[in-house]
Formats: structure tokens, C-alpha cells, sequence
């Protein structure tokens, strides 16, 4: 019952604030300027909000308590992640950044400029139903960029790579099932390309109020959907936007009885023809109604880009270009490195143990 009543919480979370809300700031440990765009996740793996500009994130303690959450998680790429008690939350929370990880790299030095240049990625996506876990994958990509400038990004010419990875599923998968395509209805690992436009170049409806020279809020149609920083070439870095729908209007675009919500955030980097993203994070929450009740759906997927670029098409050995949702495809621990440096939600971590881990089939192929 209570994984129901979260998974109900977590969908219309927004919506159902009360009078007794509760103020955290988030700063960091440092330089004491706020953090903006710092995720919180329940301890399920869940996403609750972000910080604003201001560095806050408002909620409700006793709703989260009511719908059975103990602990939330706050993450972002730069900072060390914390995790507290939903009833010892401080009022000020600061974060000390991230210590570079050094892993394992490649240096490739090319005699020509290429078509295309390579960046590498670590990829993480869950998705829950009824708020347990029921699927997990993460692995590793290089994406192939084109140089030249994309004018559709959902057409773009990004070729992916995926060099290892590993795949979980709640219940057993019948070995002959082989899914090797991703479906664009599901957000559940749609790791296959990443834009090579930002978000507000590439929706030309979104329009941006400037509130300083580094921030601005962005609208679409009137209404208020996220924010957006740019540096000081006027670049967007970290562009955040949200989006909610009813069943009405969902029927007219997904001709499924759903309502929900989703977050979209974006990091860029660079400029020119090598600009490209350094993170890219989707969530998504659905409630589906099937004959008559409701299925509450959450999908997470997070893209970690590297910062160095490498010119020419670099193909990773062994490398795939899809995904086998049913199969895991490693030859040694990838994860362990990067798991230390990217905290997972310590629930999401713990069912790890207890969900199945699909074959590996790194050695039959």
C-alpha cells in the first residue's frame, strides 16, 4: 500500500503541497553561493525536484512521510551526494564538490580533421513501477558527432557505440526474448543519440526572460516550464524544463489514459561546431490507467559525457550499436569507478542485489 501511495505522491507531487512546507537551501561548502539545478531523489530512486535559483527546494515533510519516504538523496555532477533523514533535514545543507575520479582513458591523435569527432559517456537508466524497482541498466558509449551543424535533433546524425554494459530485470527474461532495439515510447535506456543542439535553439517556442546577464526563466505559450544559465559568451550551460499533462490531453497526443510529468536537464559546454553536452537527464512519471486501475510509472536515465574530444570516429573493439535490453554485455566491473563518483539512490543500489542481472554474453559473442 505504501508503494502505491508514494508512486500516487511522486506523480502529483506538486500539486498536493499543503500549508506545512518546509524551506531547504543548498549552498556550496566554499564559496556559500547557492546551488542551482541540484537534483532530489527519494531513497527509492524517485525524483522529487530541483534547487531554484535561489538554491531552495520547498516540499512537504509530512506528505513525503505519509507516502513512506525515509531519506532523500541530493546529487548533482559536480558535488558529492548526501543523503538525510526526511525528519533531520537541516534548514541549510552545503556541499563540498566533487574530487576528480582519474579512470582509464584513450588519447587519439588524428592527421586529418574527420567528418565526425568522438566523445565517451557513462549511462545510467531505472525505471519503477508502483515505486520498486523493476529495471536497471548502465554501461558505457562512444558517441560519434558529426562537425556540422544538425537542423533537426530528433534526425540528427549521432551514431552511438556502446563499448559495455549491463541490464536488470525484476523478473526473469526468457532467454529466446531479444529486444535489441529501444523503443521511443519507453524512456527506459533511449541512450541511442544525444542533441547536438540545446534546448533552446532547438524549440524555437521557447522564450527566455532574462533575470541577469548569467540567468533567465524560460515560457512556452505564456506558461513558465524552467530556467536556463548561460556563460559569459552567452551560451546556454544548464538549461531545466518541466512539463505536466492530464489524461485529456494526453489522450490527444499518446491515445493512452495517462497523466503525468516529466523534467528534462541539459549541461553544455564549448562553442562553434565542437559544442556538445556533458549531461543529459530525463524523468518521467505516468499514471496509466488499465482496466479500470492505475499503474504508477517512473523513468530515469542519465547521460555523464566526458569533456575531452577526440577528432575522427573512434569505434570502441567489440563494440555494439544497440543495446539488448535482455542481455548484459561486460568483460570487467566498469561500474565500480564510476558508481563511486555518481552515487546511486541507496535503494536503487540495494536492489541491484536482489533483481536479476540478464545473461552476460560478452564471451559467446
Amino acid at each position: 500500500m505504501k508503494k502505491n501511495i508514494l508512486a500516487l505522491l511522486l506523480v502529483v507531487f506538486p500539486i498536493c503541497l499543503t500549508a506545512q512546507k518546509s524551506e531547504i537551501k543548498f549552498l556550496d561548502e566554499l564559496s556559500k553561493e547557492p546551488i542551482i539545478g541540484l537534483q532530489i531523489f527519494s531513497e527509492n530512486g524517485s525524483f522529487i525536484s530541483n534547487t531554484n535559483a535561489k538554491g531552495l527546494v520547498v516540499f512537504d515533510v509530512e506528505i513525503l512521510k505519509q507516502g513512506g519516504v525515509k531519506s532523500i538523496i541530493a546529487y548533482n555532477t559536480e558535488y558529492v551526494s548526501s543523503e538525510y533523514k526526511v525528519s533531520e533535514i537541516p534548514a541549510i545543507i552545503y556541499l563540498k564538490k566533487n574530487e576528480t575520479i582519474q579512470l582509464d582513458d584513450v588519447t587519439v591523435t588524428a592527421t586529418n580533421l574527420s567528418e565526425y569527432f568522438t566523445v565517451k559517456a557513462y549511462f545510467r537508466s531505472w525505471k519503477l513501477k508502483d515505486g520498486a524497482l523493476i529495471k536497471y541498466g548502465d554501461g558505457l558509449v562512444n558517441y560519434h558527432v558529426p562537425y556540422a551543424e544538425a537542423k533537426d535533433n530528433f534526425n540528427n546524425d549521432v551514431k552511438s557505440y556502446f563499448c559495455t554494459y549491463r541490464t536488470f530485470n525484476a523478473e526473469s527474461v526468457k532467454q529466446k526474448s531479444r529486444v535489441i532495439s529501444i523503443s521511443f515510447a519507453d524512456d527506459y535506456l533511449n541512450v541511442s543519440r544525444i542533441p547536438q543542439n540545446d534546448g533552446l535553439k532547438n524549440r524555437p517556442n521557447f522564450k527566455v526572460a532574462l533575470v541577469n546577464e548569467s540567468f533567465g526563466t524560460i515560457s512556452e505559450d505564456g506558461n513558465e516550464v524552467g530556467y536556463v544559465t548561460f556563460d559569459k559568451n552567452n551560451n546556454a550551460t544548464e538549461i531545466i524544463t518541466k512539463r505536466e499533462f492530464d489524461e485529456e490531453t494526453s489522450k490527444k497526443i499518446l491515445f493512452w489514459k495517462i497523466s503525468g510529468k516529466s523534467t528534462v536537464i541539459e549541461k553544455w559546454t564549448g562553442e562553434g561546431s565542437t559544442r556538445h553536452p556533458t549531461y543529459l537527464f530525463s524523468n518521467s512519471k505516468k499514471a496509466i490507467k488499465v482496466k479500470g486501475e492505475y499503474n504508477y510509472i517512473e523513468t530515469v536515465t542519465e547521460i555523464f559525457i566526458d569533456n575531452t574530444i577526440i577528432d575522427g570516429a573512434l569505434k570502441a573493439e567489440n563494440s555494439k550499436k544497440y543495446i539488448d535490453q535482455d542481455r548484459s554485455y561486460y568483460k570487467a566491473n566498469f561500474w565500480e569507478d564510476l558508481l563511486k563518483k555518481h552515487s546511486l539512490p541507496s535503494e536503487i543500489k540495494a536492489q541491484l542485489t536482489t533483481v536479476n542481472e540478464n545473461k552476460n554474453t560478452f564471451k559467446s559473442d
